[in-house]
């Protein structure tokens, strides 16, 4: 950004000296030549000088101010980050043996369910106790030089390992501490095992060995002694060279079922009174939107649910609002006008940031379509617009509104993929599907218990393990599921008003953007000033030469005229004397 320059002339004329020695010696005119050159070089550049300054301080203010509208566009812009996906269902527990949690990834409706906890689930635990120290041998029989592990589940005394999770094995030497048995065992990869040694009383110690949760999670370890005459057991079922001590492999056998300190177990639960197992305490494939964590067991239901909430939403609106005021404050007194003699604002009148002010009152008072069949207003939610222009929230209104239609709220803070009935489930993924609404055509041959077909946005969708998915322009990554008996409906994709703005606001910070080619234009006339007012410097100096010289010439007229008086009035003197 440029710098104003001074008003060199006068700076030039306060450092040069003042004194005439022409005139402090009587020798010319009398008049203070040096004093009279400067006055008339300010008088005839000073005021194309403090002109042009004036200029250069105005743009520089602009730019200034500019800048400042961007940092305020990226502050609203990150308010509103803050503010988008904003939910109004809040979610509760009517104990604390069933913690509910919103899950943001996914759309979250009202609910009420009733639950009760018999078991939580636990994983296998085996202890291996009775050893003196942390680095005591593994193995005293010193027959082990293998322990094969697994994962999975018994019935029985037979194990059936998890097809999913491959067998491993760990070296065992004479040599080889428990402390070391359990640093091999955490470094299997997807075992889901885990170990530690564990000290027990002042002098002992267990190499205690932990499984994933759950009744298929179970461990299978098998310390072999691959010298053994009947080698090593080409499957994970007992042989006769597994060494029973360091060994679990035969639930049955009392040797093995002592390591056993801890069953893995599912836990179970009924739902609504339906019973339910699963082999974790994390529960997040019965209600969309949540994870259910089972805490603790309950001799009683528990009540579990979600619900719109009228005081987050309208904490959530007075927000916004107050960060759409702001931005439309700040704009508005930069290009305040100014009245009765004011100044007005640093961008009086400037015609862009007037057509913000507009646009951001567009986007507030335009209808928000596509989330349901009708329109939605910023309105209907008690918003209003005063006569300066501000946002204002009517909190009867609002409640009234809101008790009554509490989805709409997603309109002004969530996206939102949606379909017209409860039957049809539809998803968004990724950011290629359109804002609109599109009519969804199912095609069945059994009296809709089934269907083989679909189109949205009149083009055919692509069925894939009974999910359609949109292969429009408008529609890709649209995914349908659609339930017996479901009919044709419309599907809604909307944008909502945060989004809107966010969109407004990036085109305005953008690089290249409108204000970016204005403070550009400014800067460029400010290079040109400073080009002119170093012409004004030549020019002067030009000036004053011209008048140092024309005055030089008359006093130096006045200095002969003044001899010439002197040689008269010597000559009249001495005629004078000579008639006495």
């Amino acid at each position: 950004m440029a710098t104003t320059i001074t008003d060199s002339v006068s700076t030039a004329a306060t450092t040069r000296p003042k004194v005439d020695y022409i005139s402090a010696l009587n020798a010319g005119s009398g008049l203070n030549t040096t004093q009279i050159v400067d006055t008339l070089v300010e008088a005839e550049i000073l005021p194309k000088q403090n002109k042009i300054n004036e200029q250069v301080e105005e743009k520089n203010v602009s730019i200034s101010s500019l800048g400042q509208v961007k940092n305020d566009f990226t502050g609203f812009d990150t308010n509103l980050a803050i503010l988008a996906n904003q939910n109004t269902i809040v979610t509760a527990s009517s104990s604390t043996a069933i913690t509910v949690t919103p899950d943001s990834t996914t759309a979250l409706q009202p609910f009420v369910h009733n639950m009760t906890v018999s078991t939580l689930a636990k994983a296998h635990t085996l202890s291996f106790p009775s050893y003196s120290s942390a680095n005591a041998v593994f193995d005293s029989s010193g027959h082990a030089d293998t322990v094969i592990f697994g994962v999975g589940s018994y019935s029985g005394d037979s194990f059936s390992n998890d097809a999913n999770i491959a067998q491993q094995s760990i070296s065992i030497t004479g040599t080889t501490t428990i402390q070391d048995v359990a640093s091999q065992i955490n470094s299997l990869t997807s075992t889901g095992l885990s170990a530690s040694v564990l000290k027990t009383g002042d002098a002992s110690f267990s190499l205690v060995i932990k499984s994933g949760l759950g009744a298929n999670k179970k461990i299978y370890m098998s310390a072999q002694d691959t010298n053994d005459s009947n080698g090593l057991a080409a499957s994970l079922s007992p042989a006769d060279n597994v060494i029973a001590a360091v060994s679990y492999t035969t639930p049955s056998n009392s040797t093995h079922a002592a390591k056993q300190v801890v069953a893995g177990v599912d836990s179970a639960f009924t739902f609504d009174g339906i019973s339910i197992t699963r082999p974790t305490n994390l529960i997040t494939d019965l209600v969309p939107g949540v994870s259910l964590e089972l805490n603790a067991t309950s001799a009683a239901d528990v009540e579990v649910g979600a619900a719109h909430d009228e005081t987050q939403a309208l904490d959530v609106l007075t927000a916004f609002v107050t960060e759409v005021n702001t931005l439309r404050i700040s704009m508005t007194n930069m290009t305040d006008m100014g009245v009765d003699g004011g100044d007005g604002g640093p961008l009086r009148g400037d015609t862009l940031i007037r057509s913000y002010i507009n646009r951001l009152k567009s986007i507030t008072t335009t209808p928000i379509s596509n989330y349901k069949d009708d329109p939605i207003y910023l309105s209907n939610f008690g918003v209003m617009t005063e006569l300066d222009g501000s946002l204002s929230i009517d909190t009867l209104k609002f409640s009234d509104y809101f008790k009554s239609n509490p989805s709409d709220f997603s309109a002004l803070t969530k996206n939102r993929v949606t379909s017209g009935n409860a039957l049809v489930q539809v998803t968004g993924t990724g950011n290629l599907y359109k804002a609109g609404t599109y009519d969804l055509s199912l095609t069945s041959s059994d009296n809709r218990q089934s269907f083989t077909a679909a189109t949205l946005d009149g083009a055919a969708m692509v069925l894939e393990n009974g999910t359609f998915k949109g292969d429009s322009t408008n529609t890709l990554g649209i995914n349908i599921v659609a339930a017996s008996g479901a009919p044709d409906t419309r599907i809604f994709i909307g944008n909502s008003l945060i989004s809107s703005l966010r969109e407004f606001s990036k085109s305005v910070l953008t690089p290249g953007n409108a204000i970016d080619s204005k403070i550009s234009t400014y800067s460029d006339e400010i290079t040109g000033y400073e080009d002119e007012l170093a012409k004004l410097e030549t020019a002067m100096e030009t000036t004053r030469a011209r008048y140092v010289e024309q005055f030089a010439a008359m006093e130096t007229a006045v200095s002969s005229f003044k001899k010439t008086g002197e040689y008269l009035t010597n000559f009249m003197d001495s005629w004078r004397a000579g008639l006495k």
